[in-house]
């Protein structure tokens, strides 16, 4: 006699079935969404690409960041010294990177007409341009690092246009099975008195983007007077603002391998006139060295500065140590976040990546 499942036994099995998948597919999404992601930004140098080999046991992914957009909705570099290969042979997401920063002495930072003519001008194209790069580069997805996108003269427009810009983006990688990352600025609200972060509409980035990368740096540098680069309760404000608009697995903290360096006698503060330059971590016993040099360690920021004379200038410096990474990768864990990404691969040695991994230097 052949056995005929009723429909109440086929009604079980079917539903076990579907519950089975189900939980497959939950237990494949925990898997990825427990994955820390641990990007750098290779900025397409020697020192950058011996990085990526050297610290590779401590990276998950990077963005290669030497493609430029231009005024005319060009898109200039390429991977010269081929990073792409070698960080595919270390299993290694790759992201290409795609910037407005003009190193014209005239503006030497990040342009805004520029950024208007990616986001507006040349939208359709520059969105094919970055697709090309993408594939084929044989990248994983694209990392959007445009800045300073108050350019039109009309805050809510350049909000408008940037999102809107996104989303198309969004759409075609993400049809094409490619990630889409977006570099934003660090903020505590959302305020239509501070241009710079303002245009990044972190609820609308966060649904379209797959990554948001904090950049939980340059609190305060050649703009400002001394302070924290990156300072624990300034980075936490950032962070409990934008858990509280993004899916938290979505967000990156950003990590500086980098300080600024303030030449006290030359800046006049009471012009908001300041003098100050950047160095990498690797310089830090340096500047320790120096005449007279007197280390801090502010227990609200928890990070470390140092005051030296040096030619009858007094100096003021302000970077990174190992404790001062260890505190703010902690906040990982605390808030649920996606990862970390550092600037730069090239400017650190292993104690930064022993840091963040939690191994003692």
């Amino acid at each position: 006699m052949i056995f005929t499942p009723t429909k109440r036994v086929r009604g079980v099995r079917l539903l076990l079935a579907v519950l089975l998948v189900l939980l497959a597919a939950r237990s494949t999404v925990t898997a990825d969404a427990t994955d820390t992601i641990r990007l750098g930004y290779y900025t397409g140098d020697e020192e950058s690409l011996a990085a990526v080999s050297l610290y590779s046991e401590y990276l998950t992914a990077i963005s290669v960041d030497v493609y430029r957009v231009q005024g005319d909705g060009t898109i200039v570099g390429s991977d010269a010294l081929g990073v792409v290969p070698l960080a595919k042979s270390l299993g290694l997401r790759t992201y290409a990177c795609i910037h407005n920063y003009n190193n014209d002495p005239a503006v030497a930072g990040f342009d805004a007409s520029w950024a208007y003519a990616a986001i507006v001008t040349h939208r359709d194209a520059v969105i094919d341009r970055v697709l090309g790069i993408a594939m084929d580069g044989g990248y994983d997805g694209v990392n959007v690092d445009l800045e300073n996108l108050a350019c039109s003269g009309n805050l809510w427009a350049d909000r408008v246009a940037f999102t809107g810009f996104i989303y198309d983006l969004s759409v075609r990688l993400h049809t094409a099975g490619l990630r889409l990352m977006i570099s934003a600025p660090g903020k505590t609200e959302d305020s239509e008195c501070n241009d710079w972060t303002y245009p990044f509409d972190y609820g609308a980035l966060g649904q379209y983007a797959d990554f948001l990368q904090l950049m939980t740096y340059d609190q305060n540098g050649p703009w400002s007077g001394p302070g924290p680069v990156a300072g624990v309760d300034w980075v936490e404000a950032c962070l409990a603002y934008a858990t509280s608009l993004v899916d938290p697995a979505k967000l990156l903290i950003g990590l500086p391998a980098y300080g600024y360096d303030w030449d006290l006698t030359a800046s006049d503060a009471s012009n908001g006139s300041y003098v100050a330059t950047s160095f990498a971590w690797t310089d830090v016993p340096t500047l320790l060295a120096k005449p007279n040099a007197e280390e801090s360690w502010h227990r609200i920021a928890c990070v470390p500065s140092v005051r030296y004379s040096e030619d009858g200038h007094e100096h003021e410096a302000w970077y990174e140590n190992a404790e001062s990474i260890r505190t703010k990768v902690a906040l990982i864990a605390e808030y649920g976040l996606g990862g970390l990404a550092m600037w730069s691969l090239g400017q650190e040695v292993e104690t930064f990546w022993q840091a963040v991994v939690g191994e003692m230097p």
